[in-house]
């Protein structure tokens, strides 16, 4: 085992690496000093254990497949004489982002600033370096990280998603449990598709798996993270398929924020692994995988090229953008890998719950209010048996980054850090579930939400039981109004230029890689759409849920697509997005929510759902002039509109760009070459459009 005994410097593992050498800082402050003032700050993390052992190696799976694997164990699990002598509880983190990342290149000065400010030798950057991460381990966690198969410096190959990652996981606790460092208990954390993984173990009830902290991951992979509403997020795809096999193809472009994965085997045992990356020589020179002679840095042959074969077996993933191709447009598509084949169903969390329910695993579901995956976070959490190991917490986050954005925090002003607020609330929870102490956590409401323009508060459940359902009826002269008004009908010619995006760097929260570098303010882009308000408020209002839209349309056109926004005008006319929802109108016909559970389970929330079967859809949905009822739900929220502000709903035909145009309308995928399409919006007695609120009475 390599040993190391500084305290890590704050990083990110992916972006910030560069930042790291670029801005070197001393140790981070303890993690108490800033978490909220709602928050148990007296929660004692000070670390019992100020150094530990790393051994970084590969564990055989069943099939012969190697994964690597980090493993990071407390200091005193070793005395003098180099003997185990202490076991400790695991957390694993099991990922296909890399469990640690290699520098090549870096210039002597940056080298010994490195070494300066770090200890480090060379520059392998692993988890060891996040404060969380060094936070736990402190505390008396050994941390495992390990490269799924098809990614990192692991072998093999894999579509996303695979079931056999479940499997693999329940290999490696069983691993963790066997080994003499282990106490026989494990848990998991990590977000997006590593909190995937943790469902999908979860769902093979390895006996060691106690609980798991799953952040910001879908319910059901075909309408939360590939069409929701029946509508392709294309640029979310074909970005993050671009990005996931970068990683796995251990990509060396630092501009764009790639780094080669560290390798796991020092094979010429000079005790040093940057040289152990091969050089890249032709072809993309940012990818060795190109190359046909391997040549390392230090001009010395290898004989068993560990990290160069297992990254050429990557070549053999499934892609991501595989979703996008027309045999993939419906739920209950089916897509091949190798002699299996794999459904949207294999893939999605909801599927599994009946199996992680039996299992018997803790949850502590994270998720973020301006998440592209949130309905998923509160579909999780609400459609298990409840009770003091079932939890959910939800602030004003993006998917990235963990913590409020610096516009969000301004806006909502948000006094903590909301990054170390979840860490905190993830140690509490690891606490009482892993080693038996009483952290609160079992007395405590189960669900924790900010509540944006108020704050924290708790919760004894999702949806809150004192809710209730209020509507807002579309009415003339763009007017929205609790009273159904008089019959009418609106028209909307369809702008498909429509881009919802926001900030400079033109993004929004179905580009899970990042977020917007401003608020998402729709006051402009709302001029390209048809929206209604209401008379600005005589008092606050508090909107807890899923809204849910309730439309009449009909359409020159025989389907179309709708994108409804709900959004919070200031008296200044700014108009403020809160949330949105979506349904291709060729899915119009309700369907049973349990298809999601493989009718295993009860689906809670009790939502619309519409199947998007290829036998669900009517591609002549408005043909002969046929008034549609278009009734979805919208991304859930916590917001609170103050005095003297207006609710807006806007409706729009595209988000350009972002989701994919309608195929029958705009063959070419052209906006300007899009069929000229007009929406009809009906209102009155016969034809209540409407939105419908989760008001939450005030206290």
């Amino acid at each position: 085992m390599r040993k190391i005994i500084t305290l890590g410097i704050l990083t990110a593992l992916v972006l910030a690496i560069a930042s790291l050498v670029a801005n070197r800082t001393s140790d981070p402050p303890p993690l108490t000093t800033l978490v909220g003032p709602f928050f148990d700050a007296d929660y004692d993390v000070t670390a019992e254990f100020l150094s530990f052992q790393k051994e970084s190696r590969f564990v055989r799976l069943e099939d012969g497949t190697d994964l690597a694997v980090d493993i990071f164990v407390p200091e005193d699990a070793v005395d003098d004489s180099g003997s185990l002598t202490t076991s400790f509880p695991t957390i694993l983190e099991y990922t296909p982002y890399n469990r640690a990342f290699a520098l090549p290149g870096m210039a002597l000065w940056e080298r010994i600033g490195l070494r300066w400010r770090t200890g480090l030798k060379e520059a392998v950057f692993d988890r060891s370096l996040s404060q969380p991460v060094r936070t736990m381990i402190g505390l008396g966690y050994a941390y495992v990280v390990v490269d799924m198969r098809g990614t990192g410096a692991s072998f093999g190959s894999q579509t996303p998603l695979m079931p056999r990652l479940g499997s693999d996981g329940a290999e490696i606790v069983n691993w963790i449990t066997s080994q003499p460092w282990s106490d026989g208990s494990v848990g998991m954390r990590g977000q997006s598709y590593v909190a995937w993984s943790q469902y999908a173990t979860a769902s093979q009830a390895p006996e060691g798996l106690k609980c798991i902290a799953p952040g910001v991951i879908m319910f059901d992979t075909y309408t939360e993270g590939t069409r929701p509403g029946g509508i392709t997020t294309t640029r979310w795809l074909s970005e993050y398929s671009d990005h996931l096999q970068a990683f796995n193809l251990s990509k060396n472009d630092p501009d764009n924020g790639f780094f080669p994965v560290a390798p796991v085997v020092d094979e010429d045992g000079d005790g040093r692994w940057i040289d152990e990356i091969p050089l890249a020589s032709t072809g993309d020179i940012t990818l060795f995988t190109d190359d046909d002679e391997l040549i390392y840095p230090d001009g010395q042959f290898r004989e068993q090229h560990y990290l160069a074969r297992a990254v050429n077996e990557h070549k053999d993933n499934v892609l991501g953008r595989r979703l996008l191709e027309p045999d993939m447009r419906f739920s209950d598509a089916i897509q091949a890998f190798g002699k299996d084949t794999l459904s949207f169903t294999d893939t999605s969390p909801g599927a599994m719950l009946e199996r992680v329910a039996a299992s018997g695993v803790s949850v502590l579901n994270l998720g973020g209010w301006f998440d592209g995956f949130l309905k998923g976070t509160t579909k999780l959490f609400s459609s298990m048996e409840q009770g003091s190991g079932m939890r959910m917490m939800i602030g004003p986050r993006f998917h990235v980054p963990e913590g409020v954005t610096p516009p969000y925090q301004e806006l909502l002003g948000y006094d903590g850090d909301l990054a170390s607020d979840v860490v905190l609330e993830e140690i509490r929870f690891f606490d009482w579930c892993l080693k038996g102490i009483d952290t609160g956590v079992s007395e405590e409401d189960p669900v924790l939400l900010y509540v944006m323009n108020r704050g924290w508060r708790h919760e004894k459940s999702w949806p809150l039981e004192r809710q209730e359902i209020q509507s807002l009826h579309l009415g003339p002269s763009g007017s929205l109004a609790p009273d159904v008004g008089d019959p009418g009908l609106d028209h909307y010619n369809v702008d498909f230029e429509h881009t919802a995006d926001f900030g400079s760097n033109a993004t929004n929260r179905w580009i899970l890689m990042r977020s917007p570098d401003s608020l998402m303010v729709r006051t402009k882009l709302d001029e390209q759409t048809i929206f209604y308000e209401t008379e600005p408020l005589d008092t606050e209002l508090e909107v807890t849920g899923h809204p849910v839209v309730d439309l009449w349309v009909s359409a020159n056109q025989p389907d179309a697509d709708v994108f409804v926004y709900l959004s919070d005008v200031a008296p200044d006319g700014t108009a403020n997005y809160i949330t949105e929802g979506q349904l291709r109108a060729g899915f119009h016909i309700m369907q049973d929510p349990k298809l999601q559970t493989q009718g295993l389970r009860p689906v809670r929330p009790e939502l619309p759902w519409h199947g998007f079967r290829a036998g669900d859809y009517d591609a002549n949905a408005f043909a002969d002039d046929h008034i549609v009822n278009l009734r979805f739900d919208l991304q859930p929220t916590s917001w609170v509109f103050t005095k003297g502000h207006r609710i807006r709903i806007s409706i729009a035909g595209a988000d350009a760009g972002n989701f994919e145009l309608h195929p029958d309308l705009c063959a070419t995928g052209v906006a300007e070459q899009c069929s000229a399409t007009t929406l009809t919006l009906h209102r009155g007695i016969a034809y209540q459009s409407r939105i419908e609120l989760p008001v939450i009475p005030l206290s």
